[in-house]
């Protein structure tokens, strides 16, 4: 089981952002930032890692520039659900909960449910 951080939009939209490590953030970075509206972030490391890539491997710089890219990479893993976690707040969704579940669908199936026990019969 994993930790999630149930955010809420006013409009009812729910969102779950797992703790700690992110894999999608470190084995995609650029297109994971776009995918999750990160558009800033996600446009910057597209020009970065394409300006990265066009350095030929074979040569020192290319060696330097794939060693820039892994870090790059590690840092979207690191700190990819704390960004994420800041762009949903900026957008307007509140942090209500955390709960434990195997994947985000799961932690809002979660948080619904424990929401539906803790309400007021009438």
């Amino acid at each position: 089981m994993k930790e999630f951080k149930i955010f809420q939009h006013p409009t009812g939209k729910q969102e779950a952002v797992k703790q700690g490590w992110s894999w999608p953030g470190f084995f995609f970075g650029p297109i994971w930032a776009l995918v999750k509206k990160l558009w800033g972030l996600g446009a910057v490391l597209l020009v970065v890692v394409l300006m990265l890539s066009a350095v030929p491997v074979e040569t020192e710089v290319g060696m330097l520039a794939s060693l820039i890219m892994l870090v790059i990479y590690i840092v979207c893993g690191i700190n990819g659900n704390s960004w994420r976690e800041k762009n949903l707040r900026s957008r307007g969704f509140e942090h209500l909960d955390t709960v434990s579940a195997a994947n985000p669908d799961g932690a809002i199936a979660v948080f619904l449910k424990g929401r539906q026990e803790n309400s007021p019969v009438e």
